[in-house]
C-alpha cells in the first residue's frame, strides 16, 4: 500500500486566461519548466484529448455538446481545480474564462487559495494566423473569445502579458517575477 503523503497545505494556482490560440499552452509549459518547484499543468483540452468525451451523436439529445454536456463538463473542470490544489498540488491552469459567471464560479471555488490570475492577450490577426496554422480549431474561435465573449472584460488581472510576438524567455521571467513578488491582494475575487 502506498503511504499517504505528508500534508503541505493547499497548493498555489497560476491561472492563465486568454483566447484560443493566444499562447496559453506554450506559456504554461514554459512556466512549468522555469519554476524551481513542481507545478502540475492542467487544461480542459487535456481532458478532451484524453478521449474522455463520448462521440457526439445528436444535436439536441443527451449527447448534445453545446446545450447538454458542455456546461456540465466545464462545471466539473472548475470543481477539479480546488480538489487538486486542496491536496497540496501547485497548479498552472490554462483556461478560456468565457463567461462572467465562470469567473464568479472560479472565484467562489478557489476562495482561500493563493491564485495568481494572468491575462494572456494576443493580437487578433496573430490569433487568426495561429488558428490557420494549427488546423484544429474552428476558424474565428479565438477572435470570438475576445470580440464576442469579452473574456478580458470580466474583471482585473494580477498580471497581463501580450504573446503576439511569441512566448520568449523574458516574457516568462516577467510572469515569474510578478508571481514571486505578488502581495496578498488578488484579482480573482
Amino acid at each position: 500500500m502506498e503511504p499517504i503523503p505528508p500534508r503541505r497545505g493547499p497548493g498555489r494556482v497560476i491561472l492563465l486566461n486568454g483566447a484560443s490560440s493566444s499562447g496559453k499552452s506554450t506559456l504554461a509549459k514554459a512556466l512549468q519548466r522555469a519554476l524551481d518547484e513542481p507545478f502540475l499543468y492542467v487544461a480542459s483540452d487535456q481532458f478532451v484529448a484524453s478521449g474522455m468525451l463520448p462521440e457526439r451523436r445528436d444535436g439536441e439529445g443527451p449527447f448534445a455538446w453545446w446545450n447538454g454536456m458542455r456546461p456540465r463538463f466545464f462545471d466539473g473542470f472548475h470543481r477539479c481545480l480546488p480538489a487538486l490544489a486542496g491536496a497540496g498540488n501547485d497548479l498552472i491552469v490554462e483556461h478560456v474564462i468565457e463567461f462572467r459567471a465562470w469567473r464568479h464560479c472560479l472565484a467562489r471555488l478557489l476562495e482561500g487559495f493563493d491564485v495568481f490570475l494572468v491575462g494572456v492577450h494576443c493580437d487578433l490577426a496573430e490569433i487568426d494566423r495561429r488558428e490557420r496554422e494549427r488546423g484544429d480549431r474552428r476558424a474565428g474561435e479565438g477572435r470570438s473569445h475576445v470580440e464576442t465573449d469579452g473574456i478580458h472584460t470580466f474583471g482585473p488581472y494580477d498580471y497581463e502579458v501580450d504573446t503576439s510576438a511569441g512566448v520568449s524567455a523574458p516574457l516568462v521571467e516577467s510572469v515569474l517575477g510578478a508571481w514571486r513578488s505578488r502581495g496578498t491582494r488578488r484579482a480573482l475575487v
